[in-house]
């Protein structure tokens, strides 16, 4: 997969944001599916002196994206991280997977799309496993704040470019045996 730039640290993962928002515009181009970015709850202030609007998150959001697939729920949070090997869970917040695990529990798709930005690849990891993984996490012990790498090989799946630039609804189908739709 080619790398879509370069961002600052703050901005860490926006380069793949816009590179799903994208993706998602094309899948719905397409007629395959309908996945729309969730909006971040921001309750404005006002503005200051030189035009910068001054505000704050009003409630935790749920997660990064919503919408239908084949008739199906899909929910899932996306994630980029820049560390070699592993990903680090603090980069995941208790309500999100609170969120994954409701939708879960309802019959969605629920599950997590990380990028590993400089091996410039992108794994789709299910909520089932991220469960097991936070679970571990939050009795704690040693080794258990992070996915390791070489886990995401074993447990989630690679996303490859295909009709759309990050086509992880050709993931989707091969999990959760969504058959008769073309990706």
């Amino acid at each position: 997969m080619t790398g879509w730039g370069k961002s600052s640290f703050a901005n860490r993962g926006m380069a793949f944001e816009q590179m799903l928002d994208y993706t998602n515009k094309l899948y719905e181009q397409q007629g395959v599916a309908v996945i729309n970015k969730r909006p971040t709850p921001v309750k404005i202030l006002g503005r200051n002196a030189r035009g910068m609007i001054n505000g704050y998150l009003e409630k935790p959001s749920t997660v990064d994206y919503d919408g239908t697939y084949a008739g199906r729920s899909i929910v899932f949070e996306a994630k980029s991280t820049k560390e070699l090997t592993r990903f680090p869970l603090d980069n995941v917040h208790e309500h999100q997977v609170e969120y994954l695990a409701k939708c879960h529990g309802c019959g969605a798709i629920s599950f997590m799309l990380i990028e590993f930005a400089k091996h410039q690849t992108v794994y789709l990891l299910p909520y089932e496993v991220l469960a097991q993984y936070w679970r571990r996490a939050k009795v704690g012990g040693r080794g258990t704040k992070s996915i390791p790498l070489q886990d995401f090989d074993v447990y989630a799946y690679h996303v490859s470019p295909g009709r759309v630039p990050v086509d992880y609804l050709a993931v989707v189908n091969q999990i959760w045996n969504i058959g008769g739709v073309a990706v």
